[in-house]
């Protein structure tokens, strides 16, 4: 996975990620303004998982109840961490890649005596549910409490899905990360057995067929995973193997080579490049830029006046 990311300064946009004070029922963000760095939400992702790098002060949260499945990964250096849970305190050092995983409805109440750089996720129970289909238990009990562990695979998705935020390459790649890690947390940390089943074989001819022409017709407005599973009839996770399996290609790749060549032959039609990118369903000018330079080493207009 792509790992290389710089924390820049914070975005202009609140924390998505809300918590609910444990006594007076209240709503509160996870972070305090200014402390958003990268943010799932502020990009438009819609993955069923929110993901934000903050950048947090010395701080003491009011305890709290998770409004959805939560976990932190700590992305800067060993960080003065603890919890205070009937009436004891919880104290360690949290090390680079510290991880603590909770699902909806628990309660916390952490506390951090150093400036804190962490990946704060938010997994909607809903996404969860899709995944394991029939075999779901309660969404309150999904995973097994874990605290303060040592989590290099959860860095390494956490850095990737931050890289992505900070250089978009393709729409569908911050999905199928959001899935990957999801899947890869419900393997690992699933309480009860919760896992998704690994599915088998290949698509139908007819499910292949559905999910291309859906890709070819949707890719200047934007097509999703959700999208090509529901015309092969399959859930996103189902349909991402299954595609892998009968084209040797992860959707995501193969929806973003789709777009490369829509691309390059409007740009012979001496369309103008800002139509192209729109028309290849780029989020702009600089994304196809920077997808053509990664492809051919080259600008569009160069690849054009071939």
């Amino acid at each position: 996975m792509r790992c290389r990311v710089t924390w820049g300064a914070p975005v202009t946009v609140e924390s998505a990620i809300s918590l609910k004070h444990a006594h007076s029922g209240a709503e509160f963000p996870s972070a305090p303004t200014g402390s958003v760095v990268l943010s799932t939400a502020a990009s438009g992702w819609r993955t069923g998982l929110v993901l934000e790098v903050q950048r947090i002060a010395p701080l003491e949260l009011p305890e709290h109840g998770l409004m959805d499945h939560r976990l932190m990964v700590n992305l800067g250096g060993p960080t003065r961490f603890g919890v205070r849970r009937g009436g004891r305190i919880i104290e360690t050092v949290l090390p680079t890649a510290g991880f603590s995983l909770q699902s909806a409805g628990d309660c916390n109440a952490p506390f951090w005596r150093d400036e804190l750089t962490l990946a704060a996720v938010a997994i909607e129970p809903a996404l969860v549910a899709r995944l394991l289909e029939e075999r779901a238990p309660p969404p309150s009990r999904t995973f097994r409490e874990t605290r303060h562990v040592h989590e290099p695979q959860a860095y390494a998705y956490a850095r990737s899905i931050a890289a992505e935020l900070a250089t978009p390459t393709e729409p569908l790649w911050a999905e199928t990360l959001s899935l990957s890690f999801t899947l890869y947390l419900l393997g690992r940390y699933g309480d009860g057995g919760a896992k998704a089943l690994a599915p088998r074989g290949k698509l139908a001819a007819a499910q292949l067929s559905a999910a291309v022409e859906l890709a070819r017709a949707s890719l200047g407005e934007g097509v999703s995973l959700d999208d090509l599973a529901a015309a092969a009839g399959l859930s996103s996770f189902h349909f991402a193997r299954l595609f892998k399996a009968t084209t040797g290609e992860a959707p995501h790749r193969w929806v973003h080579r789709l777009r490369i060549e829509r691309a390059v032959r409007l740009l012979k039609a001496k369309t103008p490049v800002a139509e192209v990118a729109l028309a290849a369903g780029f989020y702009d000018q600089a994304h196809m830029t920077n997808a053509f330079k990664k492809a051919f080493g080259r600008t569009p207009g160069a690849v054009a006046a071939d």
